[in-house]
């Protein structure tokens, strides 16, 4: 199979110089890259590079533009999957998601003007780096020639730190659901006592909520202080039973818990703990459909704790390889599909634990958050 995505084709070298000089001598094309003040690459049909500004070279940290001439937008950024397959950029499974190859084949397909996130991991001699990059693809006819002219604005940092701020109202927004969920429970004449803990339990996590977030966004560059306390399951249960039990998610799904016999003791942030496995939860339950079973079930050893979270639905193959990438999302372009990229952040980052997940039709979705004791 030649390609998973775009065509394979490259374009025949004598005419490709052919386009290098008909684009050299262009005074539009030559005056569009001369004045651009961002990022400007100017593609065959093929998607080869025939023209790219200074900023771009700059950005690059190429000095001869005769090194890029004839490459593709993946192979220049050196993106992980571009020399994946022979024919290289575009032609990978991992192409079918990536914002870059759709605005570009959009645009050579359909002959309209596209824009999309591309998120792209890079790796240059070992050093791998995620990037952002806000992707516009125009088509353009000259002289009886069609090119693409592909703008690329950096958007890493104004993406990372939307989807701080967004993860905090994420998690938030969970919290005063499980709150208001809690609050409904009682005026049904539920036990008062129990159900005026769990509102006081809610509100006093949110306040703790908001001051992490508050340092949070104090120490933008250093990050997030995480603060260790001796906690046991059975507390962790009490607070994750607190949240998924009012949260709208859950309603009309049967929830199963299977916790050790013991009481394992941990040191960890609990407030960290409870969002990693309280997203995992939620977004098990919103992937579940009514009457549908959603299991906890959690394992302990001597070095860790695992937690697995079960649900019956499969996730699709092409979101799978993507599904913890930093700013992927299948839904809108900023600020949402947060729950799993906050789970690895917290979980990994900041808990040195680890985050991963099996899927498929026949055995469902199990996320797994193991924690070192």
């Amino acid at each position: 199979m030649d390609t998973y995505f775009a065509s394979a084709k490259r374009t025949e070298r004598r005419k490709f110089k052919n386009q290098i000089t008909t684009i050299s001598h262009n005074p539009l094309m030559d005056s569009l890259l001369k004045t651009s003040a961002g990022l400007l690459v100017i593609l065959n049909e093929d998607r080869q590079i025939v023209s790219i500004n200074h900023a771009f070279l700059d950005a690059l940290g190429i000095e001869d533009i005769e090194d890029v001439l004839g490459c593709r937008l993946g192979e220049t950024l050196h993106c992980i999957h571009a020399f994946e397959r022979p024919n290289g950029c575009g032609t990978t499974q991992h192409c079918r998601t990536c914002g870059a190859a759709i605005a570009m084949m959009t645009a050579i397909n359909d002959n309209q003007i596209e824009e999309q996130v591309c998120a792209i991991l890079s790796d240059k001699e070992g050093n791998f780096d995620d990037t952002c990059l806000l992707i516009k693809a125009a088509p353009i006819v000259l002289d009886n020639n069609r090119w693409i002219l592909v703008y690329a604005q950096d958007i890493t940092q104004q993406h990372f730190w939307t989807n701080l701020e967004r993860i905090f109202f994420h998690d938030i927004s969970n919290i005063l659901t499980a709150v208001y969920g809690n609050i409904q429970l009682l005026e049904a004449g539920l036990s008062e006592n129990e159900e005026i803990k769990s509102i006081q339990t809610g509100i006093e996590r949110l306040i703790r909520e908001i001051q992490v977030q508050r340092t949070f966004s104090a120490r933008k560059q250093s990050g997030l202080s995480v603060s260790n306390t001796t906690v046991t399951l059975d507390y962790i249960k009490k607070d994750l039973r607190m949240i998924v039990s009012g949260h709208r998610s859950s309603y009309e799904k049967q929830f199963i818990e299977t916790w050790p016999e013991e009481n394992v003791l941990l040191k960890t942030d609990i407030l960290l703990v409870s969002r990693v496995l309280s997203n995992m939860i939620i977004n098990a339950f919103e992937a579940s459909k009514p009457n549908d079973t959603v299991r906890l079930t959690v394992h302990a050893t001597e070095d860790y704790v695992d937690w697995e979270v079960w649900n019956n639905t499969s996730i699709p193959p092409d979101i799978q390889k993507r599904i913890f990438q930093r700013h992927f999302t299948t839904k809108s372009r900023f600020g949402r599909g947060l729950g799993t990229y906050s789970m690895k952040l917290f979980g990994e980052k900041y808990l040195s634990g680890k985050i991963f997940f099996t899927s498929s039709e026949e055995q469902g979705t199990v996320f797994t958050f193991r924690l070192p004791r």
